[in-house]
């Protein structure tokens, strides 16, 4: 029922799944180096892009590097507008030099500058005055925020400059979110004097620089805080790849984070095309599988259409006029050949396999049956027919057990055990039946299977009698035409045409039997022992009796 599943499993596995292993193999490796070499190109091209960021952002807090030159390379002007401030009441500010000299500098870039919001700068004076951009000098309490003063008093001596995010009218409608820089001054002995601020507009450095789909930008100060993103986050901090950059001039750190699917987009795009090439090519193995098989199958069927048209036929002494042409001739007998060979070969395996599996322990068997015997004897104070018969058996059980059937037994010793076996006949019917032997003295070393006179006896005994006649039994062993001729006839009940028919077709299978006793037995034996052909005929007559003819090959110990 499942042949044809198991051949096609067969072909794929010999033709087929070569290929696909290969195509796996190739299409896998292919797709691991290419899909590492992107990711690796991928996480590259982050990377470069994340320092592109940086220095564009660090681009324009360079306006603070500009102010912070100013005040650092003129050691002169700040002790004047040092002076300037200590005497702030006395003095107009606004009409020196200096001081109007540092406005356009402050303003100068907060005009040009769209994203700055503000600059202060702011040296220590009792008047807690502030220069703006804007507003020029005024008081520290007049700014709309001065909380950047309480932070600037606040930093530790180690820090040069600090960031911060802060809210700006928080609450009003003219609400604003600033990025503020301070950078401290310090004068000639490096002792702080003051601090420059600026005011940068969050929204404005947000999207100062474009980003693609899925980048989100995050920039924070050294203490983690965070100042300002491009966007919030739209996707599970788990599925974003991140990439991270510091700035150590005003001690930002850049985290770009990437939406690992657009990431790796063309690697799972690649991945998808080499499983689809190898789905392909699983396809084009079962097509070739299929189209492998029905030529397999057609061939079958030419070699089954070529045995059907000789498997009835007796190929003995015909020659190639026989056929079509030669090939024909040679065909058949090739394939007649083989398959002799190959069941010959099959049925003995198989019946060695079940000798295997029915064989016991010959020494317990034996023990046991001679135990039996000497209770029987001691039973009966002397030899019974009991004894007899576990000695006869004994020795049959023991002759079955060691003999090989497919080199076969001397005559002489088939017949010895016969006798044994007829003796044990005559125990259970006794004076019901006459045994005759006639054998040709010459022929007592010929090699003939083992048992194979005992299953036609069977078959007298259970079938032969006729109730108030005695049943005569004859064995008779000759030559005729070169081959030995056994014949074992009785006088007993006969058989039907039916009968004969079945028994002389011997169609079945005898492994299949549970008990393979019988004249399919023996014929099936037969071609195991002669490997071919070995006549058995049964006739009979409807007066009664039945004659079984065997021919065997002179085969000599």
């Amino acid at each position: 029922m499942n042949t044809r599943p198991n051949r096609i499993v067969r072909i794929f596995m010999r033709h087929s799944l070569p290929l696909v292993i290969v195509a796996f193999l190739l299409g896998g490796g292919a797709m691991l180096l290419s899909r590492n070499f992107i990711r690796s190109n991928s996480v590259l091209q982050a990377n470069q892009k994340l320092a592109a960021v940086q220095s564009y952002y660090d681009v324009i807090l360079d306006e603070m590097d500009s102010l912070s030159l100013m005040f650092s390379t003129n050691p002169e002007m700040m002790a004047r507008l040092m002076r300037f401030l200590q005497e702030g009441g006395q003095v107009d500010l606004d009409n020196y030099r200096e001081i109007r000299l540092i406005r356009s500098f402050l303003s100068a870039p907060a005009n040009a500058r769209p994203y700055i919001h503000n600059i202060y700068v702011y040296l220590q004076n009792p008047q807690d005055l502030v220069l703006s951009a804007d507003l020029a000098f005024i008081p520290l309490s007049h700014l709309e925020d001065s909380s950047w003063f309480a932070t600037y008093q606040n930093l530790p001596p180690s820090n040069q400059s600090y960031s911060e995010r802060v809210q700006l009218k928080a609450g009003t409608p003219t609400e604003q979110t600033i990025i503020r820089i301070m950078r401290t001054i310090t004068n000639q002995l490096n002792a702080r004097i003051g601090v420059i601020v600026l005011d940068i507009k969050e929204q404005s450095l947000a999207q100062a620089y474009q980003f693609q789909d899925g980048e989100v930008l995050e920039v924070r100060n050294r203490d983690g805080e965070l100042l300002f993103t491009n966007t919030p986050l739209q996707y599970a901090r788990e599925d974003m790849q991140y990439f991270q950059a510091a700035s150590s001039k005003y001690g930002w750190e850049y985290s770009l984070g990437m939406y690992k699917p657009l990431l790796y987009r063309l690697s799972t795009t690649l991945m998808y095309y080499t499983i689809a090439l190898t789905f392909i090519a699983l396809l084009l193995g079962l097509y070739l599988t299929h189209r492998t098989n029905r030529q397999e199958r057609k061939f079958l069927s030419n070699v089954m259409r070529q045995l059907n048209q000789v498997a009835d036929a007796d190929l003995t002494g015909e020659g190639p006029e026989e056929y079509r042409n030669i090939f024909d001739y040679l065909n058949h007998h090739v394939i007649k050949t083989f398959l002799e060979q190959d069941y010959l070969r099959w049925q003995k395996e198989a019946m060695e396999y079940r000798a295997l599996q029915m064989q016991i322990n010959p020494h317990f068997l034996f023990n046991t049956l001679d135990t039996i015997n000497w209770k029987a004897v001691k039973l009966a104070e002397g030899e019974n027919d009991v004894s007899r018969m576990i000695l006869l058996l004994s020795k049959l059980l023991k002759y079955s057990l060691q003999v090989d059937d497919f080199a076969g037994v001397p005559l002489s010793k088939e017949l010895e055990q016969t006798g044994y076996y007829v003796q044990l006949q005559k125990i259970r019917f006794p004076d019901r039946f006459t045994y005759t032997e006639h054998v040709d003295p010459t022929l007592l070393d010929i090699m003939v299977p083992s048992l194979l006179l005992q299953p036609i006896l069977e078959n007298a005994f259970n079938h032969g009698f006729v109730e108030g006649r005695l049943l005569t039994i004859a064995v008779t062993v000759c030559t005729d035409a070169g081959k030995l001729k056994i014949v074992v006839s009785d006088d007993g009940k006969g058989m039907n045409e039916t009968e004969l028919a079945q028994l002389n077709a011997m169609g079945g299978d005898v492994l299949k039997k549970k008990k393979s006793l019988g004249l399919m037995n023996i014929n099936k034996r037969l071609m195991l022992f002669s490997q071919g052909k070995s006549p058995i005929v049964v006739a009979s007559n409807q007066e009664g009796g039945v004659t079984v003819t065997i021919v065997l090959p002179l085969r000599r110990a």
